[in-house]
């Protein structure tokens, strides 16, 4: 098996090429379609915006501001959300009856458009982060139950004769193995729904509170503010690779410990 420090190289690395491939792809876009200097911006626009530019270092400090709001909004989101998706798949686990009840209720949440279900949810929790949190939760929270259940669930289906043999109950498979057990599909969990956290957020800021980058690139759209737009796009896309890559590394090491649970 691989060494951390070489999990961790691989995975920068991969991070890196994907950086390029992604530049190279933008590039190539703006000349293959012809779009216009106006509204498409380079690379280079963009590094004038943020670096060399003659406001460049004002720029950095506003849209630095509105990063951290983004990324306070995803976390707190993300996090809640995969939490109440972890307290409600070991409930399910333990009780059919529960998930019979409240997993096609969820499905349904989960099937409106967010865009659609917005001001319903800013209407019941308010124009801050409590609306941006119960967006990002509403985002993550049915793939992550729905994983994480199937870890617990499978778990349970391979060890919970052998349990019961040696006298176990069903509180030690579910302490004892289940649980254990479930950690891979937890962080699967965890890194599959950090895009759509991110995407969660921003909608949120867009259509709810006006803050973060959701709300920046909605009021640099209506000012004609191109560069400030493809600025923010790239940060955001930097920090969901960051954080994807993150999780992963952590998904990684998980796997090698749990995963032959």
């Amino acid at each position: 098996m691989p060494t951390i420090s070489r999990l961790v190289v691989n995975r920068v690395a991969l991070v890196l090429l994907a950086a390029v491939i992604a530049t190279i792809i933008w590039i190539l876009f703006l000349q293959v379609f012809h779009i216009s200097p106006l509204i498409g911006k380079s690379p280079s626009d963009v590094w004038s915006y943020l670096f060399t530019g003659k406001k460049a270092d004002a720029n950095r400090i506003e849209i630095s501001g509105y990063l951290l709001a983004t990324i306070r909004d995803f976390a707190v989101g993300y996090l809640v959300g995969l939490a109440v998706a972890f307290v409600a798949a070991v409930f399910f686990s333990l009780s059919v009856t529960l998930e019979n009840v409240f997993m096609p209720t969820a499905t349904i949440l989960r099937s409106i458009p967010v865009i659609v279900i917005t001001p319903l949810i800013t209407l019941l929790f308010g124009v801050g982060i409590g609306g941006v949190t119960a967006i990002v939760t509403l985002v993550v929270f049915l793939p992550a139950l729905a994983n994480v259940l199937f870890g617990l669930r499978q778990a349970q289906a391979q060890h919970g004769d052998l349990v019961y043999a040696y006298g176990g109950s069903n509180f030690d498979l579910l302490w004892k193995v289940a649980l254990p057990g479930s950690l891979p599909a937890v962080m699967a969990s965890a890194r599959i729904s950090i895009p759509a956290a991110v995407t969660g957020a921003m909608i949120g800021e867009w259509l709810a509170t006006g803050e973060g980058l959701g709300g920046f690139i909605s009021r640099s759209a209506g000012s004609f503010g191109y560069d400030a737009m493809w600025a923010s796009a790239v940060l955001i896309t930097g920090f969901t690779m960051l954080a994807y890559t993150v999780v992963s590394i952590l998904d990684a090491l998980v796997q090698r410990r749990f995963g032959a649970l």
